[in-house]
């Protein structure tokens, strides 16, 4: 009889510790998990954008940080608002304190023939939306590039969710670099994805923008269709759009069926606007002309330490005494939307047109690159 009870017993007892380690390893998967996913990424989430980054440990990630220093010396620098200086942010490889990198530390990046100048649109808020929305990304991303001829003026839009490498971060929105490191890594990742050396660089933030369209009295912008976003209706047509209005219709994305791809459209008209305004007002006449111009309006924006306005006209000088002022736009051509490894909605890089784009640029044949990848 106790062996006929004992046997029960016994595998009781089984049973019990079977299931006591069967939990013990769910633990410690479970825990696992967890640390793996707690050591691949972190999530900032600013109630209007996320990004998420892995940092990639692997000796090509190494040979970056060796070129571009670490991604610290990146984090301290702040472009100037024109007429003060930014000694006080040198580092090693940016001896001036601009915020690009001196020539060969970026990996992979050469100067061409012409002028490049990173134009950054910025959401930083102040006031009470600042309290609302921490960091600061690039809205808009467009690569301005001046002939060595001056024939003309280029502008590429690059869209702000191209999925990208950040030097020192890993693959990431081309955005998110303004928040993980500045200026300075914003544009030593611009130069990373094209291979060409950022010569200037300029920023607008959002009260900026609105202060200096309405400082030039508005803006005349042709408008593609007819559509709504808050306050504010645009209808097919020349508008006429004082700051506010400007900033609403360049920020626009909700209301088209192809989001951003449409906005960056909207952003290169309102800078034709901007660009034709100019003109009437005679700013593109001369140089002396262009450069009162700028002047005026250089208080709303800031700049590196290699600008000021007479650098700005000094640039701009072949364009305006070549005849061609001529102001010819696209967007970087791409591969389409995708997601990411972690859910993001992205865009990915056409690797051939991207190739095409840096020879280009390299070689100062951006007229035949928009006749291969069109313009508007």
């Amino acid at each position: 009889m106790s062996d006929a009870h004992s046997e029960p017993s016994q595998r009781k007892k089984w049973v019990k510790r079977a299931l006591l380690i069967l939990l013990i390893l769910l633990l410690v998967i479970t825990l696992g998990i967890g640390f793996f996913i707690w050591r691949a990424g972190h999530t900032w989430d600013s109630k209007t954008e996320k990004f998420d980054s892995i940092t990639k440990v692997d000796e090509d990630l190494r040979k970056i940080r060796e070129q571009l220093g670490e991604a610290k010396k990146l984090n301290v620098t702040e472009l100037k608002a024109p007429g003060d200086t930014n000694s006080d942010n040198a580092s090693e490889h940016d001896k001036d304190g601009d915020g690009i990198l001196d020539n060969g530390y970026n990996y992979g990046v050469v100067k061409g023939p012409g002028k490049n100048i990173l134009l950054l649109g910025s959401d930083t808020r102040s006031g009470s939306e600042a309290a609302q929305v921490s960091g600061s990304r690039a809205d808009s991303i467009m690569l301005m590039h001046i002939p060595a001829d001056g024939k003309g003026v280029y502008l590429v839009s690059i869209m702000r969710d191209t999925w990208v490498n950040i030097p020192g971060y890993g693959a990431a929105k081309i955005n998110a670099a303004l928040n993980y490191g500045g200026i300075s890594l914003q544009v030593a990742t611009v130069e990373s994805l094209v291979g060409i050396k950022i010569d200037h660089v300029a920023e607008i933030e959002f009260e900026g923008f609105k202060a200096l369209v309405n400082s030039v009295g508005g803006v005349d912008v042709q408008v593609p269709f007819d559509f709504d976003i808050n306050a504010w209706s645009f209808k097919q047509g020349v508008q006429h759009m004082d700051g506010g209005a400007a900033l609403a219709f360049v920020r626009a994305r909700y209301q088209f069926a192809d989001g951003d791809y449409q906005r960056v459209r909207n952003q290169r008209a309102f800078l034709r606007g901007l660009y034709n305004t100019m003109k009437v007002k005679g700013a593109l006449s001369s140089v002396g002309t262009f450069q009162s111009s700028v002047e005026s309006i250089s208080g709303y924006m800031r700049v590196d330490s290699g600008l000021n306005a007479a650098q700005i006209a000094q640039i701009a000088a072949p364009v305006l005494t070549s005849g061609d002022t001529t102001m010819r736009m696209t967007t970087l051509p791409n591969a389409g939307p995708g997601w990411s490894y972690d859910g993001q909605s992205i865009i990915l890089v056409n690797q051939a047109a991207n190739a095409h784009l840096a020879s280009a640029l390299r070689n100062d044949t951006m007229d035949q690159f928009l006749a291969t990848y069109g313009q508007d």
